[in-house]
């Protein structure tokens, strides 16, 4: 049997036998994408590598909201639907793989990108780095979650119409990303000082845009859209601007639910102060300070010292930053609604659903 097919059986089979599974669920496919990459290992690498690698896999790519990943299969049953068809199960298959692929980039991002801002907690548990048997091998993990991706998709894809126009998606994205940490990283001035000149909105909507937007939301909609067939530019144009602006809104969400959120509702500690983030509270915090407020935020932004954290998070207060993010959520919202409403060539169930996952979310 070709390997889709076996894979429904095993979803099937775990239904039926009362399992976490679901028929067609997204979530009843991975531990078999697992065994795809082991399986996908040369012949003579140690079992204890391959044992490494499946943990790694399981450890940094489940347990999350696969939002992205489900968003990929949604956008092609919306695509079939308004064309009268029904997806079938090889497609709804790929489109899952596919998802999967985009829940391994973002693993692979989270892991570096954790490295980098000597993070504590992901996912309610400790970074995959903080392993103490894992360390700096999680810079060389990340490369190889990377890797799992085209190992994917080449054995459910290859042959595909749309096999490379994915393929050139993830290369496309991954890139943009990277470009996005870049700009995150070298926000602050090169010796390191804290050089509020460059904290500018301008910047942090490059930021956004490059580091979040394009990957979080830009691909699982257009890898969607290739597998149905859709691939016209005023199409990827619409969805471009759409999922860009829906990105933008998600990374503010982010932004603030890092400052204010229940570590044990978020899955982690926020850090974006203590690390220099140019984050949109900081951003709005200088733009509305008095010449006193922003020496609070020059004498205590960027500190480790819990003191001077809580001193930003009572400037934050005093800046009434938790009622401005309100008044710019319903804005944003209703501007994203507008841009659906008026989108051509997509179906709206694609945008839809995805606004609906982010919408006054609080983890």
């Amino acid at each position: 049997a070709r390997s889709w097919e076996k894979m429904t059986v095993k979803r099937k089979a775990d239904e039926e036998e009362g399992g976490v599974a679901k028929t067609g669920s997204f979530d009843g496919i991975f531990n078999g994408l697992v065994d795809d990459i082991i399986a996908s290992l040369p012949a003579d690498i140690p079992a204890e590598s391959k044992d490494y690698v499946k943990r790694m896999c399981v450890y940094t790519c489940h347990g999350g909201k696969m939002n992205r990943g489900m968003t990929v299969d949604a956008t092609l049953s919306a695509v079939k639907e308004s064309k009268g068809e029904k997806a079938t199960d090889k497609e709804i298959f790929q489109a899952q793989v596919v998802g999967w692929c985009i829940e391994w980039l973002q693993a692979c991002f989270l892991v570096l990108d954790d490295i980098m801002d000597d993070s504590i907690t992901r996912r309610g548990h400790p970074c995959w780095y903080r392993n103490p048997d894992v360390k700096k091998k999680a810079i060389n993990d990340g490369l190889i979650l990377e890797s799992c991706i085209y190992t994917l998709l080449k054995k459910h894809l290859k042959g595909s119409a749309c096999y490379h126009d994915v393929v050139d998606l993830f290369h496309e994205i991954s890139w943009q990303t990277q470009l996005g940490q870049l700009l995150d990283m070298t926000t602050e001035a090169a010796d390191g000082s804290l050089d509020f000149t460059r904290f500018t909105t301008e910047r942090y909507k490059l930021i956004v845009k490059y580091k979040t937007a394009f990957y979080s939301f830009y691909l699982p909609v257009a890898a969607g859209l290739a597998l149905a067939g859709v691939s016209g530019e005023k199409e990827l144009s619409t969805t471009r601007d759409i999922t860009l602006a829906m990105g933008e809104y998600f990374q503010i969400q982010d932004d603030v639910l890092d400052c204010y959120g229940d570590p044990a509702t978020i899955g982690k500690i926020g850090t974006d102060i203590q690390d220099k983030k140019c984050s949109w509270l900081c951003v709005q915090a200088l733009s509305k300070s008095s010449p006193a407020q922003l020496k609070t935020m020059q004498d205590n932004y960027g500190d480790h010292d819990e003191a001077k954290i809580a001193k930003i998070k009572e400037l934050y207060k005093e800046l009434q930053l938790k009622e401005a993010f309100d008044t710019y959520e319903e804005e944003s919202y209703k501007s994203i609604q507008s841009l659906i409403a008026s989108c051509q060539g997509v179906p709206r169930a694609a945008f839809d659903d995805l606004l609906v996952k982010i919408y006054k979310r609080t983890l």
